[in-house]
């Protein structure tokens, strides 16, 4: 369903908490729902479920953990993803502040590969509380292009079947001068 021009979805972190995964864990009706539901954490990478030829930035999805015990797995595909940093609260701005979810942080990262030129960042929103403890959780899924200072170490680096390394980049300078940086490691 598209937004009408000039409207966006982007909630505050209490609201994708109360008004979208604590209404979907409780079967609720939820507002106008841009959600999708996926399996970030299956045989897909995050570019083969997001990466659509779109303006689209951030993608928001309900999503099951894999666990065994009280041990997460995060695989995708070829990759994993990596916490950034331990949970922080999210607290409800209309209920004195009371704690009603956590949110993480992950990066997403290839096996085998060199350098990327994309980064994939994930923030899962899980509740506490009385319905806390279950395997739905809510993603704000975004991914950035790494920015290009003209600096050696901001080239991009894509490593094809054969082993060969590909430098992704317009200044031709800047591939020689990685080249031999390459050079002077080995």
């Amino acid at each position: 369903m598209e937004l009408p021009v000039g409207y966006r979805f982007k909630p505050f972190e209490d609201e994708l908490v109360k008004y979208y995964l604590l209404a979907r864990v409780k079967g609720n009706p939820m507002p106008w729902n841009p959600i999708i539901e996926c399996d970030l954490y299956d045989v897909k990478t995050p570019g083969e479920i997001f990466d659509e030829p779109s303006n689209q930035k951030v993608w928001y999805c309900f999503t099951r953990l894999k666990k065994r015990g009280k041990r997460v797995f995060r695989r995708a595909g070829g990759g994993t993803w990596h916490g950034q940093s331990s949970a922080f609260k999210i607290l409800d701005r209309d209920n004195n502040f009371k704690v009603i979810g956590e949110k993480k942080t992950f990066t997403f990262d290839m096996k085998n590969e060199v350098k990327k030129c994309n980064k994939w960042i994930m923030h899962e929103f899980s509740l506490v509380g009385e319905y806390g403890g279950g395997d739905l959780v809510l993603c704000k899924i975004k991914k950035k292009a790494l920015k290009d200072d003209g600096s050696v170490s901001q080239t991009c680096w894509q490593e094809q079947g054969d082993g060969v390394l590909i430098a992704n980049t317009n200044n031709n300078n800047q591939v020689e001068e990685a080249l031999q940086n390459i050079g002077n490691t080995s």
